[in-house]
């Protein structure tokens, strides 16, 4: 039976965090003035409006790059108004801020009203993304040696050794039912949305976020098969010592779905927006994973990381510039570019594999958001109608890149339910 909910968030509870609304708002607030000053400004350098153009000039920059540094402020702004940059965003508009200042020193102008002015701004634009976004709140706690090593002395890391000799990094946190979080493309312990999830699923679980083959610490035994990583999975199952609950994110969810299908000791599985997206055969999915590994072979890691957003995901052109800029984070994304193609594999040809899901017997509940990609809210649907007795759950807000405090509730509802 198939119960699909909408119309109706998920969301933290909010009887234990009943500052939450007013902090929400408070947030959007400060965000929103500093990002219509912002844009009000980037909007005059490019239109050359003449009192924007007079200003700027007189702050000793010559006509010339004015336009320039309207598309720049611009593509920063931008950056931030998407929640899955917004953090980004913010760092990139603080550089620019930053250069602001300096200019006002040089030009000796006064101190409170002219100098401090890009800090104010700064001010406004990260205390209403931490007052609006539990992801950079989070980000913000974590720093620090001291808070990092308490942190890596609760969650030790560990390892199984899989069916092939393979050895699988984990760690674990928590107390109660086992459950183990499956990362999407690209994704690792280290990098990705599982640490966030896994505060708040702990009170509930023993969670277990491990480092899928080829990624963090685990090793790459080759050549890969999608079995190998079901068979991953299962070595994880017998570390936890009983049937498990499995949550997968994007590919991860069809990693979880296929394990269930392979009859493995599972309680319950949640697929949040698994990205069946070549349904009807008109987008080239089962091409996807030849071309990612045409790329690997030939040393191109960046390109590879750049086919999968732009012709894969179909991120736009400005925001994989931005990421590119960013040398740390462009990085850790080609760290671990070579297993693009793993994920490809996994997802069979981006169509649901229907005879296969039509034999879990595992209770599942697939899940998408209500803002997400229509191709993933359709294969979401999908799945839902092919695994007998499955559930089918939207969640009000929230896209692919899926809140952890929305997340969460949903999922030990499902799970302890």
């Amino acid at each position: 039976m198939q119960a699909t909910a909408h119309g109706r968030a998920i969301t933290a509870d909010s009887s234990a965090h009943p500052e939450s609304d007013v902090a929400r708002w408070a947030g959007r607030v400060l965000t929103g003035t500093a990002v219509v000053f912002l844009t009000v400004d980037s909007i005059g350098k490019l239109l050359q409006v003449q009192p924007v153009v007079e200003g700027t000039m007189a702050l000793g920059y010559p006509p010339h790059v004015i336009f320039g540094l309207g598309v720049t402020l611009m593509l920063c702004v931008l950056t931030h108004m998407v929640p899955m940059t917004s953090v980004l965003g913010a760092v990139l508009l603080t550089g620019y801020l930053g250069g602001a200042v300096a200019t006002h020193v040089r030009v000796g102008d006064p101190l409170f009203t002219h100098v401090l002015f890009p800090v104010y701004v700064a001010v406004f634009l990260w205390g209403g993304l931490l007052l609006r976004d539990p992801r950079a709140r989070a980000v913000a706690a974590s720093k620090g040696p001291d808070r990092l090593r308490a942190e890596r002395r609760e969650g030790t890391v560990t390892g199984v050794i899989s069916q092939d000799g393979t050895h699988i990094a984990y760690e674990q946190s928590g107390r109660g039912p086992s459950l183990i979080v499956i990362d999407g493309a690209l994704c690792s312990r280290a990098f990705g949305p599982s640490a966030a999830l896994a505060q708040h699923l702990a009170p509930h679980f023993t969670v277990f976020r491990y480092d899928r083959r080829g990624r963090g610490e685990s090793g790459d035994t080759q050549p890969y098969a999608g079995e190998r990583e079901v068979e991953d999975i299962a070595a994880l199952i017998r570390a936890a010592g009983e049937p498990v609950f499995l949550l997968g994110l994007s590919s991860g969810g069809a990693l979880a779905l296929d394990a269930a299908a392979s009859g493995l000791e599972i309680r319950k599985v949640v697929a949040y927006e698994p990205p069946y997206v070549d349904e009807r055969g008109e987008r080239g999915g089962a091409a996807h994973e030849r071309r990612l590994r045409e790329l690997i072979a030939a040393g191109n890691r960046g390109g590879a990381v750049t086919y999968f957003m732009r012709t894969m995901v179909q991120v736009p052109w400005p925001f994989v510039i931005v990421m590119r800029m960013m040398p740390w984070v462009w990085r850790q994304l080609k760290a671990v570019a070579h297993t693009l193609p793993y994920d490809a594999a996994v997802m069979t040809g981006f169509k649901v594999p229907r005879v296969r899901f039509r034999s879990v017997t595992t209770p599942v509940m697939a899940m998408n958001g209500s803002k997400t990609d229509p191709r993933l809210g359709l294969a979401t649907r999908v799945v839902a109608e092919t695994i007998p007795g499955s559930r089918h759950l939207v969640l009000q807000g929230q896209s692919h890149n899926v809140k952890p405090a929305v997340l969460a509730p949903a999922v030990v509802d499902f799970f302890l339910g």
